[in-house]
C-alpha cells in the first residue's frame, strides 16, 4: 500500500476499531472479571446479559461511547476544527434524545448525564461539566487525534473538548491521553514512545493519571487478572484509561487480541474496550480486525464515511 492508503486506513481504523471495542465490550458491562470467566470470554457480537445497561441493544450495536464519539467528529468537520460551543450544543441534543429512549437512557453515565441536563437548562458549557473523574471524555477523544497533527494542538483540543461534560482534571487528562495516543499512533511510534508521549501530555493536567497509565505499560507482562484487580475497572477515568493502555500495550502487535483482552476485562468493559480499539486501529489500520467484526458491526458504512472525511480534509 502506498503512504496515504496506509494513513487512510488508520484513520478509518481508529474509528472503526473505538466501535468495535464498545460493541463487544457492552455484552461485560457491569459484570465482574469472575462472573466473566465463569461465563466465558466474549469474542464476537451478540447480546448483553439481563441487567447489563445494554440489555436493549441488538448484536454488534455499540453504545454511548461510539456515539459521543460520531457527534463530536461531525462537530469537527462541520467547524474544520474543534469548536467547544458546537460541540457543547450537538452533544446537549443527543443527550436528550437519548435520555428519552428507553433502550439508551441507561446507557447514558451519571456524569454525562448530569451535565447535559445543565447544558440543556441554558447554563453554558464553561460551567456545565461535571467534577466525577469518570472517563466519559475520554472513551469519545480520538477524533480530536485524527484531526489535529501538531501534538500542542491535539493536546490543547482534547482538554477542552472534555469540559463541557466532564472539567474534572482527571477527566481532562484521560481524554488528552487517548487523543495523544491515537496521534502517536498514527505518526508510526512504537509502543513505548506512545505511552512516553501519552503519559507526559496527560501529565500536564494530572500527574497522577500518567503515573497509572505508565504503571500500566510496565505490567503488560504481568497475568491480566491480577493486573485488572490493581488497576481497577470502575468507570473511573483513573482504571479505564490505563485498562486500556494495559491492554494496548500487552498486545500491541495484536489488535484481536488486545480488544478482546479489554472486553473481558470486567466493570466498565465497553468503555476499555473502546479506547483499546481506537488505539489498535490508529496503529495498524482496518485491516488488522476481523472481517466478521467489520462487517457485522452496526452503521459501518457512516463511520468509515466520517473517518474518510476527516483523513480528506486534513491532507
Amino acid at each position: 500500500m502506498k503512504p496515504l492508503e496506509i494513513l487512510r486506513s488508520k484513520y478509518t481504523g481508529c474509528m472503526v476499531g473505538a466501535a468495535i471495542g464498545d460493541a463487544l465490550g457492552k455484552q461485560n458491562e457491569g459484570l465482574s472479571r469472575k462472573d466473566i470467566l465463569s461465563s466465558g470470554y466474549v469474542t464476537d457480537y451478540g447480546a448483553a446479559l439481563p441487567g447489563c445497561p445494554g440489555e436493549k441493544l441488538r448484536a454488534g450495536q455499540y453504545t454511548d461511547d461510539t456515539e459521543q464519539m460520531i457527534v463530536l467528529t461531525r462537530s469537527i468537520i462541520d467547524c474544520g476544527g474543534f469548536n467547544a460551543g458546537d460541540f457543547a450544543m450537538w452533544i446537549g441534543k443527543w443527550g436528550a434524545d437519548a435520555r428519552n429512549d428507553p433502550a439508551r437512557s441507561s446507557l447514558v453515565g451519571p456524569a454525562s448525564s448530569a451535565a447535559i441536563a445543565r447544558l440543556n437548562s441554558g447554563i453554558s458549557w464553561e460551567e456545565s461539566g461535571s467534577d466525577i473523574p469518570s472517563c466519559g471524555s475520554a472513551m469519545r477523544a480520538a477524533p480530536i487525534g485524527l484531526f489535529y497533527k501538531d501534538l500542542d494542538d491535539v493536546e490543547s483540543n482534547a482538554a477542552l473538548s472534555s469540559v463541557p461534560t466532564h472539567k474534572s482534571k482527571g477527566a481532562i487528562a484521560g481524554a488528552v491521553a487517548v487523543a495523544i495516543g491515537v496521534r502517536c499512533a498514527l505518526l508510526g511510534m512504537d509502543c513505548l514512545e506512545i505511552i512516553k508521549t501519552t503519559c507526559a501530555r496527560a501529565s500536564n493536567h494530572d500527574s497522577e493519571l500518567g503515573k497509572k497509565i505508565e504503571h500500566s505499560f510496565n505490567k503488560k507482562d504481568s497475568a491480566p487478572g491480577d493486573v485488572f484487580a490493581e488497576l481497577g475497572t470502575s468507570y473511573s477515568v483513573y482504571e479505564t484509561v490505563p485498562c486500556a493502555f494495559f491492554c494496548f500495550s500487552r498486545h500491541s502487535g495484536e489488535p484481536k487480541k488486545a480488544i478482546i483482552e479489554a472486553v473481558n476485562s470486567g466493570g466498565d468493559t465497553d468503555s476499555i474496550a473502546c479506547i483499546t480499539g481506537a488505539l489498535c486501529g490508529a496503529l495498524h489500520g482496518i485491516g488488522s480486525f476481523p472481517n466478521k467484526w467489520v462487517k457485522g458491526l452496526e452503521n459501518i458504512e457512516t463511520i468509515e464515511a466520517l473517518a474518510g472525511t476527516i483523513f480528506e480534509i486534513r491532507q
